[in-house]
């Protein structure tokens, strides 16, 4: 055992430049890469996490403290590496931070040479029981596996679900199944996707063409407020629908005055032959610009606007079933049996009479909850959300103050679904 008063690695010197250097590389790795499995949102690199525990295990050869048996067994761990390995303490130190930066290169950091040396040094510095890692606040899981890797033990947690499943499956169903977890993964999948498409036919209905709607895509929107106008503008950023060279796809606005009626704007799928044909959107820095009288809406007015529809992420019908506000449809991305790429469409009535059942069953669900005495947690969370700022949280200056407000009726059925 390492003496407290000896000097771990990390603490007289690091190979923080190639470390850093090898640490950026990851970005771009994806074959194979642990972050593939999940794309974590602040995951650690695996580089660093490696390296960082390895200099906060190894002590400095050079501290008088540092058993001789360490500097023995770590001179036999390094041979046959292709690093220098001194006889002076000195020269020892150079060749575990040699170790250390060569073994942050993620080419290496799976070759069996390296790993076993890597797991002969933690032997070497902890020969009567193995080094335990504790995270609490693990993530992603990049910390723990690294130990795992280098031959350590390892405890991890984390207070986020999502964290915990991606820890269990990284940390113990990969290491326990191996390549076998893959065809059980496939096979699960199967059968959730099978059992989510039954359940949720009638919310995303196929076509008497054979297509069948895999995207539909949506805009908020608010209401003029000058004088003698009041059209209703969709939000949108982009008008393009694909970009592809041969492909491509946008939308084209049109101001329509019927005699005696509101004017509206409608909207057209078309495919431009130069880029210039695509007008530019009608949101922009959170300010809104009506297409038909062209003055804007400041941020203030749009933010009061979407506050008073809660975000204004989904349609509000009247009672006959008609959309009279909301979130608008745009378009619909559709695949059709027998032909490649993707196919868009405008939406039809079909498309906006799913969503307002999606609409009456998540209140059905809610008002059997209701009536069932409210056991458990409520089936559309509910939970206020963080206070604003909170992890980068701004919607609450558009009126989503709790989780639900977050999602649509059919994203809030396809919860109930996959958590049933």
């Amino acid at each position: 055992m390492i003496p407290k008063e000896c000097k771990r690695l990390i603490e007289v010197d690091f190979p923080i430049a190639e470390v850093s250097k090898q640490s950026a590389r990851e970005k771009s790795i994806r074959h194979g890469h642990p972050s593939t499995l999940h794309l974590w949102w602040a995951r650690r690199p695996l580089a660093a996490c490696r390296s960082v525990l390895l200099g906060l295990i190894f002590p400095d050869p050079c501290d008088p403290h540092c058993p001789e048996e360490f500097k023995t067994n770590a001179r036999k761990a390094l041979r046959g590496l292709p690093i220098k390995v001194s006889k002076d303490d000195e020269g020892l130190r150079q060749s575990l931070l040699d170790f250390i930066a060569a073994f942050s290169d993620w080419d290496r950091s799976s070759e069996s040479i390296w790993l076993e040396a890597s797991r002969k040094l933690v032997k070497a510095a902890y020969p009567e029981e193995t080094p335990l890692v504790v995270d609490p606040f693990a993530g992603g899981g990049s910390i723990p596996l690294e130990a795992l890797r280098v031959g350590c033990d390892a405890f991890a947690s984390d207070l986020n679900p999502v964290a915990g499943l991606i820890m269990k499956t990284l940390l113990e169903d990969i290491p326990r199944d191996g390549p076998g977890l893959t065809d059980e993964l496939k096979k699960i999948g199967k059968k959730i996707k099978e059992k989510a498409e039954t359940e949720l036919k009638e919310y995303y209905p196929a076509y008497s063409d054979g297509s069948k709607p895999i995207t539909y895509l949506w805009a908020r929107t608010v209401r003029c407020e000058s004088p003698n106008c009041g059209v209703e503008i969709p939000l949108i950023r982009s008008l393009w629908l694909c970009r592809k060279a041969k492909r491509k796809k946008a939308l084209r606005t049109k101001v329509v005055r019927p005699k005696g009626q509101p004017p509206r704007v409608e909207l057209e799928i078309f495919g431009p032959t130069s880029d210039t044909q695509v007008a530019v959107g009608t949101i922009n820095r959170a300010k809104a610009t009506c297409l038909c009288c062209g003055s804007v809406l400041l941020p203030e007015r749009v933010r009061a606007q979407l506050s008073a529809q809660k975000g204004g992420a989904d349609a509000i019908f009247d009672a006959k079933g008609n959309r009279i506000g909301g979130a608008r449809m745009t378009a619909v991305v559709t695949l059709k049996s027998g032909e490649k790429g993707r196919h868009y469409r405008l939406p039809v009535a079909a498309d906006y009479e799913a969503v307002r059942r999606a609409q009456e069953q998540v209140a059905e669900i809610l008002a059997q909850w209701e009536r069932g005495g409210k056991l458990g947690p409520c089936p559309v969370p509910d939970e206020p959300l963080p206070s604003i700022g909170t992890l980068g949280f701004r919607v609450q200056r558009y009126g989503m103050l709790e989780w639900g407000d977050l999602f649509t009726a059919r994203q809030k059925i396809g919860n109930d679904v996959l958590c049933n």
